[in-house]
């Protein structure tokens, strides 16, 4: 099984979405706050995230705190 990461991309504009496609696999997107969720191979994260910076209409590139122990949800459903 491959380790995922997940990527919060804060784009400027819509058009940036499908150049931000080729880099992984988009969950979720919002137009209105600018925002989307990049799922992605862990070993690439960082080569990933310097070429989606380097983007114009790429704003800023943040680790989803999602898979972070303090956030992490347990379902125990009995």
């Amino acid at each position: 099984m491959v380790d995922r990461k997940s990527l919060v991309v804060y784009f400027r504009n819509p058009k940036a979405i499908k150049q931000i496609a080729e880099f992984g696999e988009i969950k979720y997107y919002t137009k209105k706050r600018r925002y989307a969720i990049l799922y992605l191979n862990k070993e690439d994260q960082s080569r990933v995230t310097e070429e989606l910076l380097k983007l114009k209409l790429v704003r800023r590139v943040e680790e989803s705190l999602f898979e972070n122990d303090e956030y992490r949800l347990e379902f125990d459903v009995k």
